[in-house]
């Protein structure tokens, strides 16, 4: 049986390390988080992904259960026991800047315990040239041996949706590029164990800046119809109507306009990108333009809800809000960069008082709510950014403990506008 070690058991790398039990590999599943390994043992995790009819707690169960996979702490037993090495460590952004101290962390771990005949192959998504510049002189300083001869080192990214990981892992094409042939070969066979759509390119740069151009070039689409739905949102006119119209050209294909762009890859891409460019002199207006746009979305959606409580004669301070669904985006449990979560923070910042409720995110917040009841209870402005499934809404439930004239911003059109004005509620999306 093979057996391979994927640091890193976020959003990624745990639906990663569980797709490749699927094909009976063993998989020692690194992370330094100690407290989280002792969860992923009794088969818990927060993370949200099912595939086949069964969620990931499940698929988690069985496989520790049919001992194909282990979570550790320990990189040392991990290693020892494998020649392959994929790494998921994610690079975070502060200040608009990449901090590349966890990524490096875990290159110099690595490093440590590498033996002859390794390969390792990453699938963060990182600034371009990382494989390169970063991770192989960190490898071969610490290890003594030489990349290429010794070990192998290939980049591969990942193109993943959130909540369709399982199924995406197996069937989106995905490329590999290694720092020399064999390395490229190595890390395309790692990956044809799972997945039949493996595209060889000619170096690790090539494929780092095209993960990065994939995720900017969606943050440029979203900017476009999200400036789109201010103009119409002035204008009086239906911003969807608007996009279904010119989406009947056949060349044209304009996204949804929202609240925001959550999660870690489209707003991280270009940092990323910014992260080269400044290295090199070079400025990006257009990328640097469209990420301002979606950046301060949250804020023209907070400002939007202002100007219809201005209309019916109330101001945002001291009015209760609800939020239903905080997480970054529909049925997930990720909040990270989550545009929710940053108007639930620009709401109290302006002076409103404000309760949410989400049951996929855990943890222990201030302003978090148990109930949808408890929630909803005498506001005077619900908020519904996103989609959760298991937030169940009607508007009975809203016309029994929200105040009266009450207003609806509900972005997604989840709800009945007109089942809504009958209740004499204000209802406005996007």
């Amino acid at each position: 049986m093979k057996s391979i070690s994927v640091f890193g058991l976020g959003f990624v790398g745990l639906p990663l390390s569980l797709t490749y039990t699927f094909y009976g590999v063993k998989v020692y599943g690194v992370d330094v988080n100690k407290e989280y390994i002792e969860r992923l043992k009794k088969f818990d995790t927060h993370i949200l992904e099912d595939y086949h009819r069964k969620n990931i707690k499940e698929i988690l169960k069985e496989s520790i259960e049919n001992k194909l996979f282990e979570p550790t702490d320990s990189a040392e037993l991990a290693m020892k026991n494998t020649s392959e090495i994929i790494v998921t460590v994610g690079v975070p952004v502060e200040n608009r800047k990449a901090i590349m101290k966890p990524f490096n962390a875990a290159m110099e771990t690595i490093g440590k315990n590498l033996k002859r005949g390794n390969l390792i192959l990453i699938r963060s998504t990182v600034p371009p040239g990382t494989t390169r510049e970063v991770a192989l002189p960190i490898l071969e300083k610490k290890s003594e041996l030489k990349c290429g001869k010794d070990f192998f080192l290939a980049y591969s990214s990942e193109r993943i949706a959130e909540g369709r990981a399982f199924e995406e892992f197996q069937t989106m094409p995905v490329a590999v590029a290694g720092i020399n042939e064999e390395s490229t070969k190595r890390g395309k066979a790692l990956l044809d164990l799972i997945n039949p759509n493996v595209i060889k390119a000619s170096s690790p740069e090539i494929v780092e800046i095209s993960k990065l151009i994939e995720n900017s070039s969606r943050d440029v689409n979203i900017a476009l119809v999200n400036e789109l739905a201010s103009l119409t949102e002035k204008m009086g006119v239906d911003t969807m109507e608007v996009i279904n119209v010119a989406n009947t050209h056949k060349r044209v294909k304009l996204l949804t306009p929202g609240i925001g762009v959550g999660g870690h890859c489209i707003p991280y891409s270009t940092h990323y990108i910014y992260y080269e460019a400044q290295k090199l002199g070079l400025e990006l207006p257009l990328l640097s333009t469209a990420r301002e746009v979606n950046e301060n979305r949250p804020l023209q959606i907070v400002n939007y809800v202002e100007e219809a409580l201005s209309k019916i004669g109330k101001s945002l301070q001291g009015t209760k809000f609800a939020i239903t669904g905080i997480a970054m985006k529909d049925n997930s449990s990720d909040i990270s960069e989550s545009p929710a979560m940053r108007i639930k923070d620009i709401i109290i910042q302006k002076g409103g008082n404000i309760v949410w409720y989400d049951p996929n995110v855990e943890g222990d917040f201030k302003e978090k709510k148990e109930t949808i009841e408890e929630t909803l209870k005498d506001s005077e402005v619900l908020i519904i950014p996103i989609k959760q499934e298991l937030i169940k809404l009607n508007v009975d439930l809203l016309g029994s403990l929200m105040k009266e004239k009450s207003i609806i911003f509900d972005p997604k059109g989840l709800l009945d506008r007109k089942e809504i004005e009958k209740l004499g509620f204000v209802y406005i999306s996007i």
